[in-house]
């Protein structure tokens, strides 16, 4: 999967190796940036550093780290050897980092100081090594590219669930011909399209965050956006702002926090294509999304959406009302909802 997405992105034209591949807002203020060519090297790198820790093809390796060079690096270095990266999420403790280290046995858990401790504590699990503080500095010695030998029905990824639903998280188990249908989906369902800045402030341990803010975009050749530490509304206004980021995908909360913060009215953030069905004017569009961050925005947006032929659509509502299920205006719905579902709408084909 990493050879192909660097395969991908550069047969679409849509990136050069220097580009921007990663743009982190860190909490603290400072921004990080990741050209393609960085992770291409530095995961290269680190698959080699694997291979002399005795890693092998469907080996697993755990990464618990925040949206972070040495993150991104991991994740793609475990992929390109062969093995298979399991992102865990940071904010587990100890129960939830034993469930999932004992499901998986990785060979490797690549966590930071603050976290290593828990891991090291889990019974009859030795071996476990932690980030060190000189973690780039030890694969500047490895050879800086690596030729992967991955087929397409190899396992590349365990994403667990969060066991809200069942007794026990599980492990979702994703080949690395899943990123086709994530590149299918990241066109026609979210919309994007060559240029675009897509920010998803999601942590990518879950699927939203790592499939559609991740491994979609960055296959597509797209600048990506990350949220590196405890949320903060204004730090991600700020970070939408300054580095031009056209597209948002977030979870309700994050909207809320966003419109609650007191400064989204005074920030031009980017641009609402999925119910304009064009690329407009870049001022017209900032407005718009200034609008849809305060309650009476979503009339706005509600009436541009009510106002268009279903087989028109384009972007995410478009794709949801051809797959035969659509939001519609409910009086019974609760102050800020987008309504409710209406399954079996007629679907049209065009083309």
């Amino acid at each position: 999967m990493s050879g192909s997405i660097s395969r991908t992105s550069a047969s679409t034209g849509m990136s050069t190796g220097t580009e921007p591949a990663v743009i982190l807002a860190h909490a603290d203020g400072r921004d990080e940036t990741l050209s393609f060519a960085d992770i291409s090297r530095e995961s290269s790198q680190f698959a080699h550093y694997l291979a002399a820790q005795g890693v092998k093809a469907g080996d697993r390796v755990a990464v618990m780290l925040e949206p972070s060079r040495p993150f991104y690096v991991a994740i793609f270095g475990a992929i390109k050897l062969g093995a298979i990266a399991v992102p865990l999420f940071t904010l587990f403790g100890p129960d939830g980092i034993r469930l999932r280290v004992l499901d998986c046995s990785p060979k490797l858990l690549v966590t930071n100081a603050e976290k290593a401790p828990m891991a090291e504590g889990i019974p009859g699990r030795q071996g476990r090594r932690r980030q060190r503080a000189d973690f780039m500095q030890a694969l500047a010695s490895q050879p800086a590219a690596f030729e992967a030998t991955t087929r397409g029905d190899d396992y590349a990824i365990y994403q667990y669930t969060s066991g809200t639903t069942r007794e026990l998280p599980e492990a979702v188990k994703h080949t690395h011909r899943a990123i086709v249908t994530l590149m299918l989906a990241a066109l026609y369902g979210t919309g994007l399209r060559p240029g675009d800045r897509f920010f998803c402030p999601s942590s990518p341990a879950w699927g939203h965050g790592l499939w559609h803010g991740t491994l979609a975009p960055l296959a597509l050749g797209l600048t990506i956006g990350a949220f590196s530490g405890k949320f903060n509304a204004e730090r991600l206004l700020k970070a939408l702002h300054d580095h031009k980021f056209t597209n948002l995908s977030a979870a309700a909360t994050h909207y809320r926090m966003m419109r609650n913060c007191g400064t989204a009215s005074n920030v031009l953030v980017f641009s609402r294509q999925a119910f304009l069905h064009r690329r407009a004017d870049r001022q017209r569009d900032c407005r718009l999304c200034r609008a849809d961050l305060r309650p009476s925005g979503l009339q706005h947006v509600r009436h541009h959406r009510d106002r268009r032929d279903p087989g028109q659509l384009s972007g995410r509502e478009g794709f949801r009302r051809q797959a035969g299920v659509a939001r519609q205006a409910d009086p019974r719905r609760q102050g800020g909802s987008a309504g409710r579902e209406r399954p079996r709408l007629p679907a049209r084909r065009h083309g």
